[in-house]
């Protein structure tokens, strides 16, 4: 008897039935923001970065932190930055090297 393990991806294109999380980033400010809806009310969420955070890992950040939170969940990311869709599209088929960027090995 041969068994074979099907792998079901964890990301779509299309929306699940789940909470909808609004992520976002200022370099400014250097903080990372995640926004939901929860019962009647708008909940939030904010991380401080740190001095070598770029744009683009505050963005990350804040994809992660709801990843994280809600790690058996379904939801629903919504990103204005192509760099994070970018990422989150391919890495359940990336090979994952060491990055020359030692904070995205923090995320």
């Amino acid at each position: 008897l041969k068994q074979r393990w099907l792998q079901q991806p964890k990301v779509t294109k299309q929306l699940v039935k789940g909470l909808t999380v609004y992520t976002d980033a200022g370099s400014r400010r250097r903080k990372a923001a995640c926004t939901w809806h929860e019962g009647s009310s708008w909940r939030s969420k904010t991380t401080d970065g740190d001095a070598h955070d770029s744009l683009q890992t505050l963005e990350l950040t804040a994809v992660a932190w709801a990843l994280s939170h809600w790690r058996d969940s379904k939801l629903n990311i919504v990103s204005d930055s192509l760099y994070v869709v970018g990422v989150v599209q391919r890495i359940e088929d990336a090979l994952i090297k060491p990055p020359d960027n030692k904070r995205l090995c923090q995320l």
